[in-house]
């Protein structure tokens, strides 16, 4: 009897041990979550996932698409002074509004001239379109850059050195826009780096 007693004892402690063992596992687990809500509380997280960086090619092939449809755009609208590409210079993009949106610098000369015309500094802005391709909102010429390097915008970080018209200009870029902006860890801050070739993409422009 005294056996049975002292089996049953043991039993019963060991059941309360293991009870216990559990209700301190269902807290450490319940302390755990709650951590992890307060560091994602603490430290939210304003970038698209990162993805691996684009290569030299890839992103300068962005830029001569980039520069090609801003120009295309500039010469539709300025027949009998169209301009060529002479360089990309720098491209910088947000995500903003459900679109894609991109700042590029570049540099053109006028097209047929029997003497070495001068080279051009130009701004544009596009938008992500369809199937890959870009809808040109503006391409300006900028006669003096030095002039209007203390133009503001949202977009462009100040490293990037992306001259701009006047803010009021700029369809993204003010200074109201930022509260909407998603910018995307994953591209390269760095200038264009290849040879300007024509790049074989049927280009569309909406105009």
């Amino acid at each position: 009897m005294g056996s049975l007693v002292s089996r049953l004892m043991a039993t019963c402690v060991q059941e309360e041990k293991e009870l216990e063992e559990k209700e301190e596992e269902e807290v450490e687990e319940e302390d755990e979550n709650e951590e992890e809500e307060e560091e994602e509380e603490e430290d939210p997280q304003p970038y698209v996932p990162s993805r691996p960086l684009p290569s030299e090619e890839v992103r300068d092939g962005y830029s001569i698409r980039e520069a090609h449809a801003a120009l295309d755009y500039y010469n539709a609208n300025h027949t009998g002074a169209e301009y060529e590409l002479v360089k990309p210079l720098m491209a910088a993009c947000v995500f903003f509004k459900r679109r894609m949106w991109y700042h590029v610098s570049l540099l053109a000369r006028r097209k047929g001239q029997t003497t070495a015309p001068p080279i051009e500094y130009f701004f544009a802005e596009l938008r992500e379109g369809a199937s890959d391709s870009f809808i040109v909102e503006a391409c300006t010429m900028i006669e003096n850059p030095q002039s209007c390097s203390g133009n503001k915008c949202s977009l462009c970080p100040t490293r990037y050195e992306i001259v701009h018209p006047s803010e009021e200009e700029l369809l993204c870029g003010k200074e109201g826009d930022v509260k909407d902006f998603l910018r995307l860890r994953n591209l390269s801050p760095l200038p264009f780096t290849c040879p300007v070739t024509v790049p074989e993409i049927e280009i569309a422009v909406e105009k």
